[in-house]
């Protein structure tokens, strides 16, 4: 199982601010499916604050392809 830092959650949602939606609209939300995160099982990781649990695979996903397109690092 993929493990994240702060440092790598913040880039991700720099990144996601910048280029996908403002970060004002999704903060306390799951970035993959909209629900507040407050009413959601959440991972353990500091990539609790950007994802919920049942959405934290497709998040990898999507936080690998961006790796792997030098989008992030």
């Amino acid at each position: 199982m993929r493990t994240f830092t702060e440092k790598q959650i913040e880039e991700y949602i720099n990144y996601t601010d910048e280029n996908v939606i403002s970060k004002e609209e999704v903060l306390g939300q799951c970035f993959m499916c909209g629900r507040p995160l407050k009413e959601v099982d959440l991972p353990e990781g500091p990539e609790r604050k950007v994802v919920c649990l049942k959405d934290r695979d497709f998040f990898v996903e999507q936080y690998e392809e961006l790796l792997d397109m030098g989008e992030i690092q």
